[in-house]
């Protein structure tokens, strides 16, 4: 079966639009499979309504990105939103650096880390339902990719994201090259998600989950080292 015939099928198994699709979780071989180049490998509209089908699920699930692999298709595609907007500001996300991310569907993304500066923070995963770790990222990234705007078009971008927004790119770019999120954990730092809250500080989880490494150099209350 050719890659157009298997996401014709994959999208027909729907019985409306609106329905979502389903994730696969940690363990299916997609989610650690080669994948394929996304630029110019689907027919426009086939394309278009694929992305338009992640989209949903994503924001059914929700989760804030959606990899092609995580539905159980080889390409380098992916699409990431955070609708977030809180009427007042939580400490913890202006820590993060979160802000609202508008929604986008990349092709062939890549990125590269800028500076020294990593950022510890808990992750989540909706391939590993239920799960939460720490992982270091980044904070500054120099991110590149093609843009599907909703006339189809594409639209190569070459741009630097920090903090909450370039912890997105990086997770789903990640994923894309068969890297979870928990592969990048620091070890012993993955939790029940329930538990998350009572963890929210991560200098506390040190201390409280056992944890060692780099983490043991943060100061009380931070999240970013140098």
């Amino acid at each position: 079966m050719d890659l157009t015939e298997y996401v014709q099928r994959l999208l027909d198994r729907r019985t409306r639009p609106e329905e979502p699709l389903r994730i696969v979780q940690a363990g299916h071989p997609a989610l650690r499979g080669p994948v394929r180049d996304a630029r110019d490998r689907l027919d426009p509209a086939l394309l278009r309504e694929l992305v338009d089908a992640m989209v949903v699920t994503m924001r059914e699930a929700p989760g804030v990105g959606l990899a092609a692999t995580q539905i159980g298709v080889p390409l380098r595609l992916f699409v990431a939103e955070d609708r977030f907007a809180a009427a007042d500001q939580d400490p913890e996300d202006d820590l993060l650096e979160r802000r609202p991310f508008p929604l986008r569907a990349v092709l062939d993304p890549s990125y590269e880390v800028l500076g020294e500066q990593r950022v510890f923070a808990w992750e989540g995963c909706l391939s590993y339902d239920g799960l939460s770790s720490i992982v270091p990222r980044g904070r500054r990234i120099r991110f590149t990719g093609a843009l599907l705007d909703q006339d189809g078009a594409l639209v190569d971008v070459d741009e630097e994201h920090q903090g909450w927004p370039a912890r997105i790119l990086q997770h789903e770019t990640d994923h894309l090259a068969g890297t979870l999120c928990h592969d990048l954990a620091v070890p012993r730092s993955i939790i029940d998600t329930r538990y998350a809250p009572r963890w929210a500080d991560v200098t506390e989880a040190v201390d409280g989950l056992g944890l060692t490494g780099p983490i043991e150099r943060l100061a009380p209350g931070t999240v970013v080292l140098d």
